[in-house]
C-alpha cells in the first residue's frame, strides 16, 4: 500500500507470475511430447495459447447473447459520457439525452449488422450442407 492507503501492483510480482506461467507452459508441452528446445514450436504454441479464445463459440445462443451485451454496454457508455458532460458543463440533461439516443442508434446499427452477418453465415452453412 502507498501513503494514500491505495493498493498498487508490484511489477516484480507480476513478472514472477508471468515467468511461473511460462515455466508451467513449457513443462506441460514437455509432458505432451513436444520438444521444449524447439523454440519455433514453443513460440507458435505460446502465441496460440495467448491469442486464441478459450472457448469455441459455435453456439448461436452465445453469439446472440454477446450482441445483446454489446448493445447494452454501448448505450450505457454513451449515457455515462452524457452524464459526465452534463456535470462538467452544468447543463441539465442535454448531453445525457443526446448521447443516450446516439448510443441507442449506434448500438442498434451494430446489432443489425451483426444479425445480418450471422444470418448470411447460417445461409452459407445450410447451402453447403444441402449440396450433394
Amino acid at each position: 500500500m502507498d501513503c494514500n492507503g491505495k493498493k498498487f501492483v508490484n511489477p516484480f510480482k507480476v513478472e514472477l507470475i508471468l515467468k511461473r506461467n511460462f515455466v508451467n507452459f513449457v513443462i506441460a508441452n514437455k509432458f505432451m511430447g513436444k520438444d521444449p528446445k524447439n523454440s519455433e514450436e514453443n513460440k507458435s504454441s505460446l502465441k496460440d495459447l495467448i491469442t486464441k479464445p478459450l472457448f469455441k463459440t459455435d453456439s448461436k445462443a452465445i453469439q446472440y447473447s454477446g450482441m445483446g451485451v454489446t448493445l447494452v454496454v454501448t448505450i450505457l457508455i454513451f449515457f455515462w459520457i452524457g452524464r459526465w458532460l452534463d456535470g462538467k458543463f452544468d447543463t441539465n440533461v442535454t448531453f445525457t439525452l443526446i448521447l443516450t439516443f446516439t448510443g441507442f442508434a449506434a448500438g442498434f446499427y451494430s446489432f443489425f449488422l451483426n444479425v445480418k452477418k450471422l444470418t448470411e453465415e447460417e445461409k452459407k452453412e445450410k447451402s453447403k450442407l444441402n449440396k450433394p
